[in-house]
C-alpha cells in the first residue's frame, strides 16, 4: 500500500469533520506547532491526535474542503 493510499484512508475516517455531519468543526492557528488545532464551536472541545502525520493529513484535508482556518480560538457565543 503506498503511503499516498494510506493517508486517503485514514483520512476518510475524519470526514465528518468536513462534510457536515458533525456541525461546528474549525481549524484555528497554533503559536506552538506548525499544524492547525482542531476545534469543534459547538461543543468547545479540541480533537487532540497522537500521531503527527496523521494530524497534519487530516488537517490537509480539512483545508480543501474549505474548512474556515482561524487565528485563534474563538470566544464563546
Amino acid at each position: 500500500m503506498s503511503s499516498e493510499h494510506h493517508a486517503t484512508s485514514d483520512t476518510e475516517e475524519y470526514a465528518y469533520l468536513w462534510d457536515g455531519s458533525e456541525p461546528g468543526w474549525i481549524l484555528c492557528r497554533s503559536k506552538i506547532v506548525d499544524i492547525p488545532t482542531i476545534f469543534n464551536r459547538v461543543t468547545r472541545m479540541l480533537l487532540l491526535m497522537e500521531d503527527t502525520d496523521e494530524w497534519r493529513a487530516v488537517t490537509e484535508a480539512m483545508l480543501s474542503h474549505d474548512v474556515p482556518l482561524l487565528d485563534g480560538i474563538p470566544p464563546e457565543e
